[in-house]
């Protein structure tokens, strides 16, 4: 049977996109290149159940919801009772409170026509200022935040901090079973291994990367701005190890958190799963952003060299979500809707949201644009659309 909506890519967009659609009586197909679903979101297998990049999920946001409303919420762990260490103006310490004091005292709202900076200087010192920029890394993953519009980053930086942030046990492949689990119950096919060359004739959902669905349209005014991060995964034997849960260097724009401490499943017994991201110039290598992540833990955990039994890195580009330049907001990105049967939905898509959740709006404004209902193609269809339905 042909299916009425053609979903292409099976990572958590085009699962919930998946979900939704069959919920509503949809005959779903997902096609997914890879030889299993998850898109970025996929995870290792073991010994070192390392993801694509550090996630963590935010459980105040839309999607955890969503989740919620379906039973489909993953085990989640919280950061370990364990220290941070902060490195700002050049000295590492623990988390500024000054530096909190500063941001809650920010004004409730910033203007998208302005950069994150020059609004944070018409508040606050010139130190304290870089200091949030510095933070603004952390969910926007630039290497300079504070070029980015004051509103776009003002936001995202409240929210951040906030304390909605949590870590999917057993990593991100965790949930992408749990969802993938749930579209095939639903009826909905996935079929991995499998590229799409052209554009369905039916109605379709664009569940890729902007780039990618840029490539399969054809369409130039698909493109958004986006981060270049370097990550870097390290396993370690845990013989020992420095006091600390995690280190951000707000002067280097780096991350780096001990995510099995968190959650000891990510690695074998006796050894622990580092996941680090480092914000990258646009022309800078990866080497380079390797040697500044090295001499991080050179000055935080002496002794680590000797301790790494495994290793792996890699550049990132336009895969960690939209940023709004200033005089720009979300409604101004790619929009979702390309015509009467085809939609975008990327996490650099025009709807609302943090890093990934931008893509699941997107995804749930697509189905709206196509409609909710399918609109089946013979009698035979229509009773089954109807059976699917109740």
């Amino acid at each position: 049977m042909e299916p009425d909506l053609t979903i292409i890519g099976a990572g958590l967009t085009g699962l919930t996109a998946a979900i939704e659609a069959a919920e509503h009586g949809w005959q779903v197909t997902v096609a997914e290149a890879h030889s299993r679903p998850g898109g970025r979101a996929r995870s290792l297998a073991a010994p070192y159940r390392a993801n694509a990049g550090p996630h963590a999920i935010y459980v105040d946001g839309p999607w955890w919801a969503w989740l919620e409303h379906r039973g489909l919420t993953p085990p989640i762990v919280e950061a370990p009772r364990l220290p941070g260490l902060v490195r700002a103006g050049g000295r590492f310490g623990p988390w500024p409170a000054e530096l909190s004091e500063a941001i809650a005292a920010l004004p409730a709202e910033a203007p998208p026509q302005e950069s994150f900076r020059a609004w944070l200087l018409r508040h606050v010192d010139a130190k304290t200022a870089e200091a949030i920029v510095g933070v603004a890394f952390i969910f926007s993953f630039d290497h300079d935040p504070g070029r980015l519009s004051a509103e776009f980053a003002h936001q995202r930086l409240r929210r951040t901090l906030a304390g909605g942030a949590r870590y999917v046990a057993g990593g991100w492949s965790t949930l992408v079973d749990l969802l993938a689990e749930r579209a095939a119950g639903l009826g909905a096919r996935i079929s991995t291994r499998t590229r799409v060359p052209t554009l369905p004739a039916g109605p379709t959902i664009l569940a890729t990367s902007l780039a990618t669905a840029r490539q399969l349209t054809g369409d130039s005014s698909l493109t958004w701005p986006s981060a270049r991060v370097a990550t870097f995964d390290l396993g370690l034997r845990a013989d020992g190890g420095p006091g600390w849960f995690r280190v951000m260097d707000l002067d280097d724009r780096i991350y780096a958190a001990r995510y099995s401490l968190a959650d000891p499943t990510l690695a074998p017994p006796g050894h622990e799963l580092m996941q680090i991201s480092a914000a990258c110039a646009p022309d800078e290598r990866k080497t380079d952003a390797e040697r500044r992540v090295q001499r991080l833990l050179d000055q935080t955990w002496p002794g680590w060299r000797a301790a790494v039994q495994w290793h792996r890195g890699t550049i990132r580009t336009d895969c960690t979500g939209a940023i709004d330049l200033p005089g720009t907001t979300w409604h101004d990105r790619p929009a979702v809707s390309r015509g009467d049967t085809l939609t975008v939905a990327t996490d650099q898509s025009a709807a609302p949201g943090l890093l990934a959740e931008v893509g699941i709006s997107a995804a749930r404004l697509a189905l709206q644009q196509l409609g909710e209902t399918p609109r089946p193609s013979s009698e035979s269809d229509s009773r089954h659309v109807q059976g699917r339905s109740r």
